[in-house]
């Protein structure tokens, strides 16, 4: 054996798997004949502009070197992070040192799995979500038993708070020298819909409570809301936050996906100084581009055009999402998503497995999607459904449309 065993266990990401696959086909055939690649969540219609115009460094006749920032990341973006953007946004101060600034909301997942996993320990997942954080568990070298809750369709699969505190408290009483940490998001991918922050307290209270639970919060889709805005920091919902971490970016509301600027926020001092080492070992540090994109937008200067990108973009993105609920009425496809936000529709399948469903449309109508399976651990009900992203321009998702209908017509 020349490579770590554990690493021949973790499969290929089946969203990039199908996006690449795609991309290979494409690179393949002219302009017209290619397939429309709606799998990657990525936002194609948010605008960096006003971001990125503000980074004056740039554009000096003569460019200073990147040197590397602190591990920690500067305490300019740290600063503008905990002391003006959440103020701006939601009204709330912290402390900057609650705050490391990542290379994405994956950064701060793999520096706060780094910090609170250990061989043994327990994680618990909601029945469809982003599974792909939980491979860091063992690309670090630690075995996780892993417990998937219960939900329903006609929650969005989203878990009670009682029922995440039941299944907690029940393995927290059965493995009392076991870490339990519960990976959940704030904006739920792939089905677009939201936790509500009142249910989000009560998992939370009830963690502040406990000795040996943990959270582990991504709040990635926090600023893509068709309706209001809610607080999403659970740390900050904590009288202590003792065992809570939120994991954040800007990639989704500002189209920065491929510069990897994102944050872990946590109040508990040991979680911290455990994940500032993770990073400094595994990362060095964050690149000095993310610290100075924080720098922008938690300036008091810009924060009122890039509200209006976020107004904008959730606008367009509610516009894409009708268009996608109008053509699954018209083709009797049942669309799971309740149209809350995020950068997705959730479809149902009509009884065709979601994998074969995926390849049918990528051959024969030209359009690629995500099956419901690149979402669960435990095959139940992603064979059922399949993953829309609407995060691109309305020309792109009409053309998708009408390949998807002329599809469904003559299948």
């Amino acid at each position: 054996m020349k490579i770590f065993e554990k690493l021949s266990e973790i499969k290929y990401s089946k969203i990039r798997q199908i996006a690449e696959k795609v991309l290979e086909i494409n690179r393949k055939l002219p302009l017209g004949e290619r397939i429309i690649n709606l799998t990657m969540g990525q936002n194609y219609i948010g605008n960096p502009t006003p971001i990125i115009r503000k980074l004056s460094f740039l554009y000096k006749q003569k460019i200073d070197p990147f040197v590397y920032a602190p591990s920690l990341g500067t305490y300019e973006a740290r600063e503008a992070m905990a002391r003006s953007f959440y103020k701006y946004w939601y009204g709330i101060e912290f402390d900057i040192n609650s705050v490391i600034i990542c290379d994405g909301a994956m950064g701060a997942l793999r520096n706060a799995i780094g910090a609170i996993t250990r061989w043994g320990d327990i994680v618990v997942i909601d029945p469809l979500t982003f599974i792909y954080a939980l491979d860091t568990i063992k690309v670090l070298g630690r075995e996780c038993r892993i417990f998937v809750l219960e939900a329903e369709e006609d929650k969005y699969f989203i878990p009670s708070p009682e029922q995440a505190i039941r299944m907690l408290d029940d393995l927290s009483r059965k493995h009392p020298d076991k870490n339990i940490i519960y990976y959940t998001q704030f904006g739920f991918n792939p089905v677009g819909a939201f936790r509500r922050a009142t249910d989000l307290k009560k998992i939370v209270e009830f963690i502040d409570d406990s000795k040996n639970i943990f959270l582990l919060h991504d709040i990635v889709y926090h600023l893509i809301r068709f309706d209001s805005f809610e607080m999403p920091l659970a740390s900050m919902m904590s009288s202590e936050g003792r065992n809570i971490v939120d994991c954040e970016t800007l990639s989704k509301p500002f189209s920065l996906m491929g510069i990897r600027v994102g944050a872990m926020i946590t109040r508990d001092k040991e979680i911290f100084e455990a994940a500032a080492k993770v990073q400094q070992y595994l990362i060095v540090s964050p690149n000095m581009l993310a610290c100075k994109i924080w720098e922008v937008v938690g300036d008091p200067d810009s924060q009122k055009e890039l509200r209006k990108e976020v107004e904008n973009l959730n606008s367009k993105l509610k516009e894409n999402f009708e268009l996608v609920r109008q053509f699954c009425k018209r083709a009797n496809i049942k669309l799971i998503s309740p149209g809350q936000g995020t950068l997705y529709a959730f479809i149902h399948t009509m009884g065709i497995d979601s994998e074969k469903f995926v390849d049918d449309l990528i051959e024969k109508a030209r359009v690629a999607l995500v099956p419901g399976t690149a979402f669960e651990i435990e095959p139940k009900f992603g064979k059922n459904y399949a993953r829309v992203t609407i995060s691109f321009p309305k020309e792109v998702i009409l053309e998708a449309i009408e390949r998807l209908e002329h599809f469904f017509v003559n299948a």
